[in-house]
C-alpha cells in the first residue's frame, strides 16, 4: 500500500519539472516586466531619473522643464524619463528619451535637457 506522503512528492516533482520546462520563457517575461515596473515606481512622476551604476540606489532626479549637467559625467544603468516632454541625454551617448521611455544600459551621462521642439541638438 502507498502512503499519500509519496504520491504528494510525486506529484510535487512532476510540478516543478513543468514549471521549469514550461515557465522558462514565462518567467524571463516576468523578470523584464518587473524591472519595467519597478523603474516606474522608482521614478516619481514629472521627473527624469538617472538610477546611478554605483550607490546605494537612489536616483538621480530632475524635475520636469529643467536641466542637469554634470561634470565628470555621472556613470548610470539606467535613465527613465516620467514627464510630459522628450528630453535629451547627452554624454556618452547622444540619444531623445521620449516622455514615458526607459534608456537602460551602462554609460556616462553629461547632461539632460528637455528637447527644443522636439529635436536634440547634441
Amino acid at each position: 500500500m502507498r502512503s499519500r506522503l509519496s504520491g504528494t512528492r510525486r506529484i510535487a516533482a512532476v510540478g516543478a519539472v513543468l514549471a521549469v520546462a514550461l515557465g522558462t520563457s514565462a518567467l524571463g517575461t516576468a523578470s523584464a516586466s518587473a524591472a519595467e515596473g519597478a523603474a516606474a515606481v522608482d521614478c516619481a512622476k514629472g521627473y527624469v531619473c538617472l538610477l546611478p551604476l554605483f550607490g546605494n540606489g537612489t536616483p538621480v532626479l530632475v524635475k520636469e522643464g529643467d536641466s542637469a549637467k554634470y561634470d565628470p559625467a555621472l556613470t548610470v544603468a539606467e535613465v527613465t524619463n516620467n514627464t510630459g516632454v522628450t528630453y535629451c541625454v547627452g554624454g556618452d551617448l547622444n540619444y531623445p528619451l521620449g516622455a514615458g521611455r526607459t534608456q537602460t544600459g551602462t554609460s556616462g551621462v553629461t547632461s539632460v535637457t528637455p528637447s527644443s521642439g522636439g529635436a536634440c541638438l547634441l
